[in-house]
């Protein structure tokens, strides 16, 4: 039996997940999964090993003015009972919410149980979610396929570079891919009937993405993903139409009242944030190169305002800037979305810079900067290459599950192309990809070690 043969599609006699089935009239005895906790812990273990390292090597305050330090600021008012203000006492909402309550919260934990307010706690805090998703990624894999591909998958989740690096910022992106793989394991928990979806785990999966939301606007749109798979695959168009309307349902519970104070607190209709202008105008403006800046018509023209009617008008500036030159120029356009493309994907040590405080905290040596970083991009494009090689084999079969996570991961990767290309906004995306290479290496191997037996099989 080949690996490429759907997991839903053949038995699973060592799958530890499944009761054990009973008689009639008798109650279910639940197995105890202890070969799958044994599994998770070490790949738990194994991964906060190189992340408890790299954070205590790199405990430092952010320096300079970037997201870190403005995360940090706002952590801090908001611990303090300020709510989410800037230090004048102006309303702010231009970064999601989640991230910075979060990091208040674990302050405000601090101030009772005595632990500093510094950045270590986050980050180590950011460490521990990371490895939460090294398991997340290992039961994503073994619920969509075997124990071999999930233990190839968690293994290399472990110990990749980049999702390490991150652990050592005061950044959103562990937060937000915990969150997200979480919702990605509820959802492909079980396989998929014809007849639809449990309407109890699509609940669950939708609050999850809400809070993923609340951290990062990107899962926002999922379930439209998400609905174009169940249109083709579930009898009932009515049932897949319900389907989405409940993960958006879920999505709108913390989404919807955020909304409401943000558009209380600036007397204006407003979002969950208020970043959408800037990112769309950076990316899209007449002149733009596909690549993060702060020059040009985006940044321009708010002098004299104050900063909560600069964060507004900017924001609705940006919508509409983008959105002109994009409709007058749109010959520029496949150009210009081959550069996002480019600046998103070219390289993966972009960690390294993040915990230098983008150029502001110089503290890793010359020779080790550049040995991390070349191992950081030597395994990015050594499972890049996995995963595009192994994608048609992987999407092949009968279990849908497998089209819809890759259809996901797809999103999540190559939504910023709307936006503008950072290495960073990948990082999200790369737990599903590591699935998907994974795959491609047992794929290869299964039939690395078959060749030689075909060859010696009589004509």
């Amino acid at each position: 039996m080949t690996l490429d043969t759907p997991a839903a599609a053949r038995p699973r006699p060592d799958d530890a997940f499944t009761p054990a089935p009973a008689a009639s009239g008798r109650r279910t005895a639940v197995r105890i999964p202890y070969a799958e906790v044994a599994i998770c812990l070490v790949l738990f273990a194994l991964a906060m090993a190189p992340r408890v390292a790299w954070v205590l090597y790199n405990d430092r305050e952010p320096q300079g003015l970037n997201d870190p330090s403005l995360y940090s600021i706002l952590s801090d008012i908001m611990a303090d009972g300020g709510g989410y203000t800037r230090p004048t006492g102006e309303p702010f909402a231009y970064y999601p919410v989640g991230f910075p309550a979060t990091f208040a919260g674990l302050k405000k934990a601090g101030d009772i149980f005595g632990w500093e307010r510094g950045a270590l706690s986050i980050k180590m805090m950011n460490g521990v979610l990371s490895a939460f998703t090294v398991v997340l990624t290992y039961g994503l894999a073994r619920r969509l396929l075997d124990r071999r591909v999930a233990l190839v998958a968690g293994a290399i989740m472990a110990v990749f570079p980049s999702q390490v690096y991150y652990t050592g910022t005061v950044l959103s992106e562990p937060l937000f891919t915990f969150l997200l793989m979480a919702a990605m394991l509820v959802l492909f928990w079980s396989p998929w009937s014809r007849d639809g979806i449990s309407y109890w785990r699509l609940g669950a999966v939708g609050l999850i993405l809400s809070a993923a939301t609340m951290t990062r606007g990107i899962t926002l749109m999922l379930p439209l993903v998400l609905l174009a798979v169940w249109l083709l695959y579930i009898r009932d168009k009515k049932r897949a139409l319900l389907q989405a309307a409940v993960l958006w349902a879920g999505i709108a519970v913390l989404i919807v009242p955020w909304s409401i104070r943000n558009s209380v607190q600036f007397g204006t209709l407003v979002g969950p944030s208020t970043n959408l202008g800037d990112d769309l105008c950076i990316g899209n403006f007449l002149g733009a190169n596909g690549a993060f800046t702060l020059e040009g018509p985006c940044f321009e023209g708010y002098e004299g305002m104050g900063p909560d009617e600069v964060e507004i008008e900017r924001n609705r500036d940006g919508v509409r800037i983008a959105v002109r030159d994009v409709l007058q120029h749109p010959v520029r356009m496949p150009k210009l979305i081959a550069q996002k493309a480019y600046w998103l994907l070219y390289k993966d040590d972009d960690g390294l810079w993040a915990a230098e405080s983008y150029g502001n905290d110089y503290f890793i040596p010359d020779f080790r900067r550049e040995v991390l970083a070349f191992a950081a991009n030597s395994a990015y494009y050594a499972v890049g290459a996995l995963a595009i090689l192994g994608s048609l084999a992987f999407m092949y079969g009968r279990d849908v599950r497998r089209v819809a996570l890759y259809a996901s991961m797809l999103y999540i990767l190559f939504l910023p192309l709307v936006f503008f290309g950072d290495p960073r906004f990948k990082f999200p995306a790369m737990p599903m990809v590591i699935v998907v290479a994974a795959f491609a290496v047992m794929l290869l191997w299964d039939r690395a070690r078959a060749r030689p037996a075909g060859e010696e099989a009589p004509s």
